[in-house]
Parts: C-alpha cells; sequence; structure tokens
C-alpha cells in the first residue's frame, strides 16, 4: 500500500550535556505495513526529543546516524497508520511493521483518479459517509444527499417511489446544457439522464437513472465542487463531480451481515378543501348573485359527501432486505452483496421494486501487480400514475383537489362503472377526469435492467511508480407500456389508447493513468498523475401506440387490438470522447500544499476544428494548525485557508447538434402513377459550436477545535459561464426557427458553511 508523504516535525530542542558525548553511530532498516508486508515510501523517522529525522526510500529503507548510548528512541511516523516509538539500544538495524490507523483511514476522501488526506485537500470537497446515507430510507443516493453537503440542492421532483432528483451543485450553470453534476462509481463515468434511458411512453414521473444503485451498498460518496476539484474530469465537471466508493472487502475474518427493516408511509396533511355542502352552498350563493336560480334545494342534506383525496391515497409499505458477504486475507479480498427494496407509493397503483446484486474483488497476483473488479446488476419494476398536469386533462393530485365533492366515486351506468362530471368539469380551460378512474384504469408499467461492470489492473514499475488500467461497461434496457381505455376522460379525443416503448444503451470506458511519487526530502514532496482516456455511448430505441380501443380487456398486451394503429417510430443516438489529463501535488514543509491540473476534451458533439478543448486549474492552501504562532492556541485542532481557480467545461447537449439533420417531408406523384417521399432538412449546420465554458474561483477555510469536537467548512465562491450552448430564434428567412450558438453567459455566486459536532 502507497500513501500520500506524512512529515513530522518534532519541536523540542535537545538540552546541551556537561558531559562529553558518546560517539556517533548509523542505524538502519526497513518499514513495512501490516496489511501485506508491503514496503512504505516516505515514512517519517527520527530521534524522539529532536529535530533530527530522515524518510524511507523507494524500498521502505532508512538510514540514521543516532548518538551513542543505549537511550535513544526512534519515532516512526507515516499518514493513516499508528505512530510507533521503538528503543535502538545495542542494535544497530531496527525494522518496524506499522498499523493502519482506522481513525485516520476515516478521514482519507476519495478525489478525481486517487486518494487524500482530508487535511491535505486544497480544493472544495464534501465527504459524505455511509451512515449518513442510510440515516432516512430512499430508493436512490442522490436523494439521500439532501441537506447533507453545504452548496448542493438536492429537489426532488415527484413523490412517486424511484423519481429522478434534480442535483444543483453551486446554483444553476447553463440553460439548455445539462445542470446534473457528473457521477462517477467505483471509477465508472456513467449516465444519470433519464432521457437516454427512456422512451417517453410512460407520461408521469421518470424513473430515475440513479435508482438501480443500491444505497446500502455504498461505503462514501464525496461531492467535488469547485475547479480545482472538478477540473481533472474536464468537460463534464462544469455541474460538480459526485464520486460514489461502494463497500469493498477488507483482510480478517468473513462476515456475514443482514440488514432488514418495514415499515409505512402516508401523507402527513391533506389540504382542506370545500365537502359536499359547503360546495352546494358556495355554487348555490354563486347562482343567486348571477341572478340564476340556485342548484341544490338541500344543501345539508348532502353531508360531507366525497373526500377525493382520501379515495387515491394510502398507507403504504416500504420495506428492504440486504444480505452480505464481505472478507479476505492478505492477498484476496471480496464483497458480495444481495439486496431487495420495494417501496408503494402513497396514491393507489404506484409502487417501485428493486433487486440487486454486487461483487467488488480485489487480487494481489504478485508484489508488483493487483487486479480487481467492480460488478453490479439491477431491476427494477415500476408502476406510476399521472400525477404531472402537462397533458390537457390534470394529473390525479390536481383533480382530487378540484373535483365535485357530491358526486360519488362509481356509478353503474357510467363509462367503465365510474362517475364522470357532466357539469362544471373544467377547471382553467382543462377538463377534469374522475382521478380515482384514472388511478385505477390508467396502468403505466416499466422494468429497467442495468449491469455495471468495471476491472482493473495496477502495475508497480516502481515501489513509487505505478500504472493503471481499467476497463467499464454501463449496459442498460428499458421497456415500457402504457394504456388507458376509452372511457377515460384523458382518453376521449383518441377512443383509447396504447404504447409499448423498449430502449437499450451502452456506455464503455477505458482509463490509463501513471502515477509517480518521488522521493526528495523530508522538506519536500510531489505527487504526479498522467492519463488518457477514450469514452463511448450509443443507444437505440423503439416506440409504437395506436389508437380507437373499442375493447379495453387485453390492453397494451395487444396492441394490433387498436383500429388507428400509428406510424412506428425507432431513433439511434451515439457520441465519443478522448481525453488528456495531468496534475501535480506538491508540499512544501509539510504546510504548503500546491495542486495545478489539466485536462483536453475532444467530444464529437461538436463541430469540426471545435471538438477539443483545455481545461485547467490551480489551487494553494496553507495549514495553519501546524504553524508555532497557531499551536500555542490549544482549542484549535486543525486551520487550513484555501484558494483555487480554474476553468471547466460542458458538453451535456445532445449529439448531432452542429450538422444538417433531415427527416421526410412528404409525397409527391410524378408521371400520374409514381409516388415518391421527399426528405427536408430539419436543423441548422452550426459549424462552430463549440464547448461552453465555465471559469470559477473558490475562497475556503477548513477548522476543527477542542480536539475535533467541533468542525467548521466554509467557501465563497463565483461562477461564470461563457457560450452558453442555447436553443436561439434565428430568422425564418434561414429556413428554421431557431438552432443551438454558444450565446449569452451566466453568472453564480454565494457562500457555504457547515458545521459538524461530535461528543
Amino acid at each position: 500500500m502507497t500513501g500520500c508523504l506524512s512529515l513530522g516535525r518534532a519541536e523540542a530542542a535537545v538540552q546541551p550535556s556537561l558531559l562529553q558525548a558518546p560517539a556517533e553511530r548509523v542505524i538502519q532498516g526497513k518499514v513495512t505495513s501490516s496489511d501485506g508486508n508491503e514496503a512504505l515510501i516516505g515514512v517519517s523517522v527520527s530521534i524522539k526529543g529532536t529535530n533530527q529525522g530522515t524518510t524511507t526510500n523507494a524500498e521502505g529503507q532508512y538510514k540514521l546516524t543516532i548518538p551513542g548510548g543505549e537511550e535513544t528512541m526512534l519515532v516512526f511516523s507515516y499518514l493513516s497508520y499508528n505512530t510507533q516509538e521503538v528503543p535502538v539500544k545495542n542494535q544497530s538495524t531496527v525494522s518496524v511493521v506499522l498499523k493502519p490507523n482506522v481513525q485516520q483511514l476515516s478521514q482519507v476522501v476519495v478525489i478525481g483518479y486517487g486518494t487524500t488526506k482530508k487535511s491535505d485537500l486544497t480544493g472544495s470537497v464534501a465527504s459524505i459517509k455511509s451512515e449518513e446515507l442510510l440515516a432516512t430510507p430512499s430508493t436512490s443516493f442522490d436523494q439521500a444527499l439532501q441537506g447533507r453537503a453545504a452548496g448542493v440542492q438536492v429537489t426532488q421532483t415527484s413523490g412517486q417511489p424511484g423519481s429522478e432528483a434534480s442535483i444543483r451543485i453551486r446554483g444553476t450553470s447553463s440553460i439548455n446544457a445539462g445542470n446534473e453534476p457528473l457521477y462517477v462509481i467505483d471509477g465508472m463515468l456513467v449516465s444519470s439522464d433519464a432521457n437516454d434511458m427512456s422512451v417517453g411512453v410512460n407520461l408521469g414521473p421518470r424513473i430515475s437513472a440513479l435508482s438501480t444503485i443500491n444505497p446500502n451498498d455504498i461505503e462514501s460518496i464525496e461531492v467535488l465542487k469547485d475547479a480545482s476539484a472538478t477540473a481533472i474530469y474536464g468537460a463534464r465537471g462544469a455541474n460538480g463531480v459526485v464520486l460514489v466508493t461502494t463497500k469493498r472487502g477488507k483482510s480478517g475474518t468473513g462476515t456475514v451481515t443482514v440488514d432488514a427493516y418495514r415499515g409505512t408511509q402516508q401523507v402527513a396533511n391533506k389540504l382542506k378543501v370545500l365537502d359536499a355542502t359547503q360546495f352546494a352552498n358556495l355554487v348555490n350563493e354563486a347562482k343567486f348573485n348571477a341572478n340564476q336560480t340556485p342548484l341544490y334545494n338541500n344543501p345539508a342534506s348532502l353531508g360531507a359527501g366525497t373526500d377525493w383525496q382520501k379515495e387515491i391515497f394510502r398507507t403504504a409499505p416500504i420495506a428492504s432486505y440486504q444480505l452480505s458477504f464481505a472478507g479476505g486475507d492478505d492477498k484476496t479480498k471480496y464483497a458480495i452483496t444481495g439486496g431487495y427494496f420495494g417501496q408503494d407509493g402513497i396514491i393507489r397503483n404506484s409502487d417501485f421494486k428493486r433487486f440487486s446484486f454486487r461483487a467488488n474483488l480485489d487480487r494481489e497476483l504478485s508484489p508488483k501487480l493487483t487486479v480487481g473488479n467492480s460488478v453490479s446488476y439491477a431491476r427494477i419494476a415500476s408502476s406510476g400514475v399521472l400525477t404531472t398536469t402537462e397533458t390537457i386533462v390534470p394529473g390525479v393530485t390536481t383533480a382530487a383537489l378540484l373535483f365535485n365533492p357530491i358526486l360519488p366515486v362509481y356509478n353503474a351506468d357510467g363509462p367503465g362503472g365510474y362517475t364522470f362530471e357532466n357539469r362544471g368539469g373544467s377547471y382553467l380551460g382543462k377538463t377534469l377526469g374522475n382521478p380515482v378512474a384514472d388511478v385505477n384504469e390508467f396502468n403505466s408499467y416499466g422494468v429497467n435492467s442495468r449491469i455495471l461492470g468495471n476491472a482493473y489492473a495496477r502495475y508497480k514499475i516502481l515501489p513509487n511508480l505505478e500504472v493503471r488500467t481499467s476497463f467499464g461497461v454501463d449496459a442498460f434496457s428499458s421497456r415500457e407500456n402504457a394504456f388507458g381505455p376509452n372511457f377515460l376522460k384523458r382518453t376521449q379525443a383518441s377512443k383509447g389508447e396504447a404504447s409499448i416503448g423498449t430502449i437499450s444503451g451502452l456506455t464503455w470506458l477505458n482509463e490509463n493513468t501513471l502515477t509517480y511519487k518521488p522521493v526528495i526530502s523530508a522538506n519536500h514532496a510531489l505527487d504526479f498523475l498522467l492519463g488518457y482516456t477514450l469514452q463511448e455511448f450509443n443507444n437505440e430505441s423503439l416506440l409504437v401506440y395506436a389508437f380507437d380501443f373499442p375493447d379495453a380487456r387485453t390492453g397494451y398486451h395487444d396492441i394490433s387490438a387498436g383500429l388507428l394503429p400509428q406510424k412506428p417510430f425507432n431513433g439511434e443516438s451515439r457520441w465519443s470522447m478522448v481525453s488528456y489529463l495531468g496534475r501535480v501535488n506538491y508540499t512544501l514543509f509539510d504546510r504548503f500544499l500546491f495542486t495545478a491540473t489539466g485536462r483536453v476534451d475532444g467530444s464529437s458533439k461538436f463541430a469540426a476544428g471545435k471538438q477539443y478543448g483545455f481545461f485547467p486549474s490551480g489551487a494553494v492552501a496553507w495549514r495553519l494548525s501546524d504553524e508555532d504562532f497557531i499551536k500555542q492556541w490549544a482549542f484549535i485542532s486543525e486551520l487550513k485557508l484555501r484558494t483555487s481557480y480554474g476553468i471547466i467545461g460542458n458538453q451535456a447537449i445532445p449529439p448531432y447538434q452542429s450538422l444538417s439533420l433531415v427527416g421526410a417531408y412528404g409525397q409527391g406523384v410524378f408521371n400520374g402513377t409514381e409516388v415518391y417521399t421527399g426528405r427536408e432538412p430539419l436543423t441548422f449546420a452550426n459549424k462552430n459550436l463549440k464547448w461552453e465554458t465555465t471559469a470559477q474561483f473558490d475562497l475556503g477555510a477548513d477548522a476543527a477545535f477542542w480536539n475535533n469536537r467541533v468542525a467548521i467548512t466554509a467557501d465563497i465562491y463565483q461562477k461564470k459561464t461563457s457560450d452558453l450552448l442555447l436553443s436561439t430564434p434565428v430568422p425564418y428567412t434561414s429556413g428554421f426557427n431557431s438552432t443551438v450558438l454558444n450565446v449569452g453567459n451566466i453568472q453564480n455566486r454565494g457562500w457555504s458553511w457547515i458545521s459538524a459536532r461530535t461528543m
């Protein structure tokens, strides 16, 4: 195991002796780790009570001149390991085995293409551990991020189980290009855009693309917020980066863990609306004021009537069952988990069920070569109801608030056996349907399957020079079915409708990095990273639908029963990227931290000659808590100032926006009998389409007091996005009404802080 250079400094001076000091002698030895007998590079070896010391070399060896005598004590200290004191006595060789410090290891955070100690961070990074994520039940980890990190706004788009959440890190950076952060799961850059994984059959809320990830499998989440932290991801870091690390096996006795819970959910408060008597009085009063005959003769006899909210809401169960096996030895470590999560919606006939499996394996094939993998599979089945108001007929929740409380739910003589309002059945120009009929009869069902796999190999060319290569895939398939019978208000015009859609896609990613950590001296530490990556995404979709279903019994299971079949639609999409990245970390006197990052990205989404962009950043930090003038304040455990500036990009637009696409225009008849289908340009070709860029400045501080009992992190920042990728109106004389251009700017500025307290 290699780690960052950690250099200790002794402050006490040796008092001069009145007696003649014994002759000096040379002591040497080797420092290794207890979890694999691995040589540790850069371990601080010092003489207790003095400022004399050295560090271990690339083989974990050291050599140090010490005073004569048997009272000399050597102090061995290293990042994330317990400090050890060893008496020299009359020995000439002192070798030690250091044990990991569990408490310090918890302070190690994941950054782009590596890890570092939290105190060594120069960028703005928020870390959330698994205990915090699992504090409240949630279908996906993006929902669990709500309220967990400063400057991160999480908005739930719907209450339907499994629905997607909208995440904004330090505000909105774009208009038409994506604003969602980049998600990296165990090194695999995954798609979080539900548009890429949905055909659009289901008109209700979309299922989150991230709900296929079981929150119980997650060890930690790091949110990269400023340019210094996100620039290593270049064109996709403009909206921040969310790094997800799943649980891996550890050396020791194997463990079997069972985790289960079950509960219920219900509406916290129903909205207060008029009951039947109150509604009748209101209608009669309106008629009277309009000099018309009152509609209801005896409103009091109507009683409370129908509570439409009560009719569609329910007490819904939620359950989770997890089984995991983890363990390993010095050579092999494994973690295997399986889980089931089920949640019924508080609106009837809506639910979410997820079956998940994950296997993480790490194997040391030789002292120089380590391989491993992360593989997960998830299958989601969900049913939804139409709660949105995007269609002509409002969703069921709106209808439940507005529908006439005097009317009963069912009517044996009504269409489909339900009551539909014939009088006063519109609101702001929209026709109201019976909400219970919509809940029970409009069927919307979807099945999503997703495989995430990432395999890596890490080879130590030298003890301080390491190469790592990985190959990952993100494969998904989705099937969506929907059917509405002909007696519903929303399907009156179509006389019943059914649709079936399928979509499948694949992302593959190859990453290759070279890490070099030279041993220079006790006052200087360097860390170099170079990388080259390739990524490609493609998907295919098919959609068929039909209208006019006289018989509703077969639903979408027999779409050919529709008397008005529509033309099927299919689509394909593909894009690719190539990237070159580099980062240098430099530590001076273990107090001054410097980071420089650069990445070059090339994307097929942009015009020829505009496809490549360079995204640099720089950061500086000063650990004030290591300075003598701060150490005199005993209540200050940690104090660090940091600042950064960088430029990051955004390429989150659909592909082919720079090209002129063509489509069917119509048919023409030639020579009286020959029929030809024409083609016409659909989009305007923009040969200058390029990256959207965001420049960001950050000034922050990290502090801890009273032996880390109170911790505070604060930041002020400013972001300015230029060359916005914006769908812009163009003169009709061009033959088009709009096209995507690089126009306009957006600026965000603000401050954030978060505090934590432990007992």
